[in-house]
């Protein structure tokens, strides 16, 4: 597997946002997206080849030395990588609870009671709306997370529209099982106005009424914001 590096922080974004994470952060990407902050690990040759079980192993260690339970697969997209299945199988099995952070274009199949997904919408401003499909966001749970990031009031209005079509789709579903994942919305680091976003978001009956929540990239507050590793 492309290894672009392996570190331990606190998670910046999402349900665990503040708790203490080893990641894991896998190297090539599918998508270019305008505002991405970490393109070392989607182009170039910023990474080294580790097996699964050194994988592990490295987490492990972490686990080892300050008792660290949770690990997020990053990228770069973590599923494009053959060899994750594996890799996600041997985590949950040494019980870390396991949070794949996934761009949207592909499916959330592999299923654990220590696994969860934060599966990024990718709205306009990215530039590569185009790539989303609706359907693959009927494969999240209701543990699992959707992130819309969005920096131009036009990205409020889609994430309004998916939101609305995710929820018809979930309300549909037969057999009911998956349920509606947790929306946050997270503006791209210097762009919308923090205020204007939860404005909107407290005007919108689509937003309050899915429980949709607002956050900000912790990791950018703390360091600087083009900082690694953390």
């Amino acid at each position: 597997m492309k290894i672009c590096e392996i570190f331990r922080s606190i998670e910046g974004e999402g349900l665990r946002t503040g708790q203490a994470a080893v990641f894991v952060r896998l190297h090539g990407c599918n998508l270019r997206c305008s505002y991405c902050d970490s393109m070392y690990a989607v182009e170039g040759d910023d990474y080294k080849q580790m097996s699964v079980t050194e994988v592990v192993d490295a987490v492990e260690a972490y686990r080892t030395e300050s008792g660290v339970e949770c690990v997020t697969l990053t990228g770069g997209e973590p599923l494009l990588h053959a060899g994750v299945n594996e890799l996600l199988q041997a985590l949950c099995e040494k019980n870390f609870k396991v949070n794949i952070e996934t761009n949207g274009t592909v499916p959330c199949k592999w299923q654990h009671a220590n696994l969860f997904y934060t599966m990024d919408w990718k709205c306009k401003s990215s530039g590569m709306s185009g790539k989303m499909r609706i359907e693959n966001l009927a494969t999240l749970r209701s543990n699992d997370v959707l992130k819309f990031v969005v920096g131009t009031v036009e990205d409020l209005s889609e994430t309004e529209s998916v939101v609305a079509q995710l929820a018809q789709i979930k309300a549909s579903d037969a057999q009911g099982a998956a349920g509606m994942p947790y929306i946050y919305v997270s503006p791209v680091f210097g762009t919308l106005d923090y205020e204007k976003i939860v404005d909107w978001m407290l005007s919108s009956k689509i937003m309050t009424e899915n429980n949709a929540r607002f956050q900000v990239q912790l990791h950018k507050v703390i360091w600087a914001p083009d900082k690694r590793g953390v």
